[in-house]
């Protein structure tokens, strides 16, 4: 099976394309192996549309050179092209009533004697690949009354009816409903893994991407920016670079897979990185504030048990903070280093915290905060008596810090950001 794979079926090297004298591909060196699907994606004018044009013979580069299965395009007919690969457009106009079935019958053009017309072989690839495609059932229907979805499953029944070897798709997905941009997906991929033929497919979802394809090409002004496993192409910096948008990537709960969280744009009217928060959380009580306020200010956090998912969001977003080892109490030292980042902040926060014996120091550290004029936050919900462990401990020490801090009785956006102006904004200190 190892040899099938090495078979490479297009590659281009140095590829250089672009529309009357505006260079779009500035570069391109790729290949395509069977059984694979990878995926295309980049921000639109990236040339991912120009690339598939290019690997098609659609549009002739400027310089460099693709070859099919080891022939070089240039030298082969389209019709010879025709059968080796399939194209799915991004836009196909179907304006006269031709049946469905008439439809991908056209698929088999590159075949087909113009003497002898169609045959009965053309006609069982024909009724095979609407069978896969699951578009049988509509094959007297005029193309013009059919669904989107639909609409793009013929169209792909019809590169089937070329028996290509690859398929280029361009957007396959794009104006569909999520229903049928899965089904056409999962359809795809499929047919890829039965068939063993190779697919490069633009996609502008890169959650769609991450779960479907086996490789990413990343795309940047006519580049290749980045290529390889959905884990390795799909990280933060690189749809930072790319996008120019701030994203959260994380382990998908059930695919082996990755999955892609956009943050929302920040408000100018809240930034202010001049000052520094200090936020004392842990067993998930401050994923949510972290993700709100670190893009608007400077965080620390601590101390914090390695494993626990306040951890691991420090880690995505690159928030310094103390941790402890797995389960383990807080120790002298984290302690100590928790008191030095509440001394280097402006604010210190106190999340809903379940306290034992293990973290009560995390509340010790936070009374020196008020002690020493510290503006502070205490976020109370539940109320701290339902998340006591400690026989009483936690409960009277927060009560009597809560005296002399804000209590905010959720960790809500907008209850939060306000509170924390009011104490950037108030000149005294500890109140």
């Amino acid at each position: 099976m190892q040899e099938r794979y090495s078979e490479v079926l297009i590659e281009a090297f140095g590829l250089r394309c672009g529309y009357e004298g505006r260079e779009v591909l500035k570069g391109i060196t790729i290949s395509l192996l069977p059984g694979e699907l990878i995926g295309l994606l980049g921000p639109n004018g990236a040339g991912k549309s120009t690339l598939i044009k290019a690997l098609s013979k659609v549009l002739k580069p400027i310089a460099g050179t693709i070859y099919l299965e080891g022939e070089d395009i240039e030298s082969l007919s389209f019709k010879e092209i025709a059968k080796r690969i399939g194209v799915v457009p991004q836009e196909t106009t179907l304006e006269y009533k031709f049946t469905a079935y008439d439809i991908v019958m056209m698929g088999r053009n590159p075949y087909i004697s113009r003497f002898k017309g169609e045959t009965g072989l053309d006609r069982d690839i024909v009724i095979e690949a609407m069978k896969v495609t699951n578009t049988l059932e509509f094959a007297d229907r005029p193309i013009t009354e059919l669904s989107g979805g639909e609409k793009q499953r013929v169209i792909l029944a019809r590169a089937l009816a070329q028996n290509p070897k690859i398929l280029l798709l361009d957007e396959p997905t794009s104006h569909l409903d999520i229903s049928y941009q899965i089904e056409m997906l999962n359809l795809i991929k499929r047919l890829i893994k039965e068939k063993y033929i190779g697919a490069l497919s633009a996609i502008h979802d890169p959650n769609l991407a991450s779960q479907f394809c086996d490789k990413i090409i990343l795309m940047k002004d006519g580049k290749i920016y980045d290529f390889g496993t959905p884990k390795e192409v799909l990280t933060s910096k690189n749809l930072k670079e790319v996008f120019n948008i701030d994203v959260i990537v994380k382990q998908h709960p059930i695919y082996d897979s990755i999955y892609i969280l956009p943050l929302a744009k920040t408000s100018k009217e809240y930034l202010d990185y001049s000052k520094k928060i200090h936020v004392i959380c842990g067993g998930g009580t401050g994923a949510k504030i972290l993700y709100l306020l670190h893009k608007r200010f400077e965080l620390s956090t601590g101390v914090i048990n390695l494993l626990d998912s306040d951890a691991d969001v420090c880690n995505e977003l690159g928030i310094n903070g103390v941790f402890e080892a797995p389960f383990s109490p807080i120790s002298e030292e984290s302690y100590r280093k928790n008191i030095a980042m509440i001394d280097a902040s402006d604010i210190i926060i106190i999340t809903s915290v379940p306290f034992g014996e293990g973290n009560l120091l995390n509340l010790k550290a936070f009374e020196y905060a008020i002690n020493i004029g510290k503006k502070t936050i205490m976020i109370d919900s539940p109320h701290i008596e339902s998340r006591d462990f400690t026989n009483g401990k936690a409960t009277s020490l927060w009560n009597n810090l809560a005296k002399k801090s804000i209590v905010l009785k959720n960790d809500e956006s907008e209850g939060l950001l306000d509170a924390i102006y009011e104490r950037i904004g108030s000149a005294k200190t500890g109140s």
